[in-house]
This record gives C-alpha cells, structure tokens and sequence, in this order.
C-alpha cells in the first residue's frame, strides 16, 4: 500500500468500556485520543465490537481526519454498541459486512475509512462464499474504504498469505507471542508486510 504510518500505533479497544475497558470518562478520553495524535501516533485501530471506540474517537478526531491513518474491523454484529457480554459474534456475509463499515461511517463521523479488516478468524472459504470479499470490493470501488484486510491468527491465517484480495493482514505478535515469525516471513515474501 502506499500507507505512510508511525511505527507505534494505537489499539483501541481499551476505550470499550467495562467489563471489556477501563472505566474511563468521555471528555478524558477524547483529550487521550487526541494527545496521541499530537504525540505522532498516525495509526488508530479501532471496531465495532470494541464497544463505544469508534464513537469516542469520531467525536474526538472528526475535525482533524488528515491527521491519522483509521482503521476498522468489519463481519462484526451491527446495531450494537459492541458486544458487551465479552464474546465476539461474527456473521461472515457480504450484507453485514457493508453494513457495519456503514454502520462504523457513522460513528466515526468520516467519510471512509483507511483500512477495514474481516475481524474474528473466518476460513478463506467463508469469506469467499458468504459474499465478504464481493462487499470489501464493492466498498473500494464506492470510495468507502481505501484498503482490504483481515485480522486473524494461525492456523485460519496461513490460507491468507496469498489471497490477492486482501492488502492487509494484522497478525498477532509481541515478543511473548513469537508463533507467527514464519507466517510474517511469509506474508512478507508475498508483498504483503
């Protein structure tokens, strides 16, 4: 891609809420939010599913969208202030996909988003059959999304290492979480880290 981002970004899903977040005040979170921008953090991941982030951070940063790459995750349940109970609920159908990137427009307060990325750990089968990869194009062609991708984990992972659909996969790691070092080698031979 032709992303430009600083080298740290920024997870959001500690901006959820309880019993997912910390309990943290709306007007302390949008100071938060915009202090990492102004400290050049210039990647923000947010979703659905992480309770009322994307909210916070439209309201936070809607009057300065060119300051920062914004990425979402998609397939997650729509009409939901994130899923609450602490499980995750996917549908992996091309309809909930666009609705839940329109659906996170909204919340946002933007009129696309840089990156969206299949959350949960969909098959590539699923995905392809359940109409996803349709909606994720249909979404680029509309102007509503700039880049495709996919946050998943091995094994499911190892069979988007060559799908050419995708710009983007967000894989797990940290140096207590080193399993995907030669799926990353992979991901990056194929022009995709």
């Amino acid at each position: 891609t032709d992303l430009s981002v600083s080298r740290l970004g920024y997870g959001s899903m500690e901006l959820a809420g309880p019993p997912l977040g910390r309990d943290i005040a709306e007007a302390d979170a949008i100071k938060f939010i915009n202090d990492i921008v102004d400290n050049g953090i210039t990647y923000i991941d947010t979703s659905i599913d992480y309770g009322r982030s994307e909210r916070l951070i439209g309201k936070a940063l809607a009057h300065r969208r060119g300051d920062f790459t914004l990425a979402s995750k998609c397939a997650c349940a729509v009409g939901v202030e994130g899923h609450g109970d602490g499980g995750e609920k996917h549908t992996f159908t091309g309809e909930n996909v666009i609705a839940g990137v329109e659906q996170s427009l909204v919340r946002l307060q933007t009129d696309h988003l840089d990156v969206v990325q299949v959350h949960g750990d969909p098959t590539r089968k699923e995905l392809e059959d359940g109409g996803v990869i349709d909606a994720l194009i249909k979404l680029k062609a509309d102007g509503k999304v700039r880049f495709t991708g996919i946050s998943s984990r091995l094994p499911k992972l190892q069979e988007f290492v060559t799908a050419d659909y995708f710009d983007v996969i967000q894989v797990p790691y940290s140096p207590l979480q080193r399993q995907n070092e030669d799926v990353i080698t992979a991901l990056k031979q194929s022009g995709k880290a």
